[in-house]
């Protein structure tokens, strides 16, 4: 009897587990793959784009990307209004937001039409903050840009807090362009996600709003 326990408890621990894990990294892997190249953009509210390093006032080429991206959609009249999202790096001169902003701008976008979200420090943190500006202004329709392997989260998290999201992956991105950076970035996601997932099910609380229209 105690052999078969024995047996039974190597069997879980060894076996049936580490499959049960595997499973879900792989299902959840081409889950979040499948998003990626997926363009689902439509009329919308506004345009939410999520933020990335920024060189001494100018975006980096991901972030470039993601602003091509999200200017070719406002010119398509899709939305009439902007976020970008972002907060300051090692250069407190300047947030990600206020340099996506400032390119928009000289891109020929109205500057009143863009809004600025400059306190997050990563994609939930930046998202968590808008949410609360977007309700306020009764923004229930969004497009989420960003590179492919971040939209299946982002979706999630609107949709986790009743804003309907449709992901329009950024043109030209250079992660989604490489198959060892696409790789490995939509892995890495499905272990950020998963910490998303945790902690939206404990419901531990998110950071305030801190948004700016400058």
């Amino acid at each position: 009897m105690r052999r078969r326990g024995r047996r039974a408890l190597f069997h879980l621990f060894f076996v049936f587990l580490p499959l049960t894990v595997l499973a879900y990294i792989v299902v959840l892997y081409l889950m979040i793959r499948r998003t990626a190249v997926r363009d689902d953009a439509q009329l919308a509210d506004i345009i939410v784009v999520l933020g990335a390093a920024q060189y001494n006032g100018r975006p980096s080429p991901v972030f470039r990307a993601r602003l091509d991206h999200t200017a070719s959609l406002f010119r398509k009249n899709l939305a009439g209004r902007i976020l970008t999202t972002g907060g300051y790096g090692l250069d407190s001169r300047y947030s990600e937001a206020g340099v996506g902003k400032s390119y928009l701008v000289k891109q020929s976008i109205p500057g009143e039409c863009i809004f600025t979200e400059t306190s997050g420090l990563t994609t939930t943190d930046s998202l968590e903050k808008s949410i609360t500006f977007l309700k306020s202004q009764n923004f229930n329709r969004v497009i989420a840009v960003s590179d492919g392997f971040h939209l299946f989260r982002i979706k999630r998290i609107f949709t986790d807090h009743q804003i309907t999201a449709f992901g329009s992956p950024a043109r030209n991105s250079l992660i989604e362009s490489n198959f060892r950076s696409r790789a490995w970035a939509s892995l890495r996601e499905v272990f950020v996600y998963t910490a998303y997932l945790a902690k939206h099910q404990w419901h531990l609380p998110g950071p305030a709003a801190g948004l700016s229209k400058s």
